[in-house]
């Protein structure tokens, strides 16, 4: 049976969430999270120790395990605390996670190490593994290695991409997952990217001539030309847009490369017996890729991509917040 998710025709949309224990660990995720207005959620709790290393924190790996149990009623799937060019810290991250803490963490490798570490978790029975440090490195460099990553794990695991958006690596590679930071930047950097016919389209915020250049792919979204312009800029409508994007992309790629399906295995945890009623767990029989996890630190604009993804998802729902409310009646 294939389980309900935005890849089941006539199910419930899913929102696909990906947030840091650096960002995270503050907040309250049954506040956060419960209120969030969507009927199916992704959650995959990374632990951001690249974040932590560029803002300076001391993480560890005894606290991030603390905190994925604290609210693992929330998570999908969450991933090791990986220490970049030392898989053996890595490694021993995963182990400390899983055999004192009891957690079953997704395993991460990174570009620039020995593909016998990769080797290691495909033997040890891995078939969800985390690519990180994928970011920083050319297309020319990307390709090579990935293709004999993808080649060592064919018909064993499947891959998660970290900050995986490079779009013709997406065409080329059947990841099942990656997440995308990028979504938000109509909201942040003056530009909304909109994915229409197979392509990704830039609107400039605030440029009369680029909104009317691409009006016919903005009306595909809801939005008007005033919505983008520099004096009537709405970005409960633009953040909206921009992560139904996401979505259509998705949707376009398992289109062209197929479903992927995340093989029974090590490196997610089993699905709960108990859970929250609208978390899609990772074990879910027959949910497929690509997934792309929308990544973020900024709580508003997660609220405002659940109303762009009932927008074009779902119908409205009265009890959403009247910010939320104002998107969805402005883009439906």
């Amino acid at each position: 049976m294939r389980h309900p998710d935005s890849t089941t025709p006539g199910g419930p949309p899913t929102m696909n969430l990906l947030w840091s224990y650096v960002y995270a660990r503050t907040l309250d995720l049954d506040i956060f999270l419960g209120g969030l207005p969507v009927p199916r959620l992704r959650f995959f709790a990374d632990s951001g120790a690249h974040s932590a290393r560029t803002l300076g924190l001391d993480i560890s790996v005894d606290g991030y395990a603390a905190w994925v149990k604290r609210w693992s009623h929330w998570f999908t799937i969450y991933a090791n605390l990986d220490v970049i060019w030392a898989p053996r810290a890595t490694y021993d991250n995963q182990k400390r996670l899983e055999e004192v803490h009891g957690l079953h963490p997704m395993p991460v490798f990174h570009t620039g190490e020995p593909v016998s570490v990769l080797e290691r978790y495909l033997n040890e029975g891995y078939t969800y593994i985390a690519l990180g440090k994928l970011l920083g490195n050319s297309v020319k460099v990307l390709r090579p290695w990935l293709d004999q990553v993808f080649r060592m794990a064919e018909g064993t695991a499947v891959f998660h991409g970290f900050g995986m958006t490079v779009w013709p690596l997406l065409q080329r590679y059947r990841f099942y997952s990656v997440d995308s930071s990028t979504w938000g930047a109509g909201v942040r950097y003056g530009r909304v990217n909109l994915f229409h016919d197979g392509r990704w389209v830039e609107c400039r915020l605030g440029s009369v001539e680029s909104a009317r250049k691409h009006h016919h792919v903005l009306e595909a979204y809801g939005l008007p030309v005033a919505a983008v312009s520099r004096r009537h800029y709405d970005p409960e409508r633009v953040a909206g847009a921009c992560a139904v994007a996401i979505y259509r992309a998705s949707q376009w790629l398992t289109a062209r490369l197929g479903p992927v399906e995340l093989p029974p295995g090590r490196g997610y945890p089993p699905r709960p017996a108990v859970a929250q009623p609208a978390l899609v767990s990772a074990g879910a029989p027959g949910t497929a890729g690509p997934q792309i996890y929308l990544a973020e630190a900024w709580h508003e604009a997660h609220r405002r991509h659940a109303a762009g993804l009932h927008i074009y998802l779902a119908d409205a729902s009265e009890s959403w917040t009247g910010r939320a409310a104002k998107g969805i009646g402005a883009m439906t």
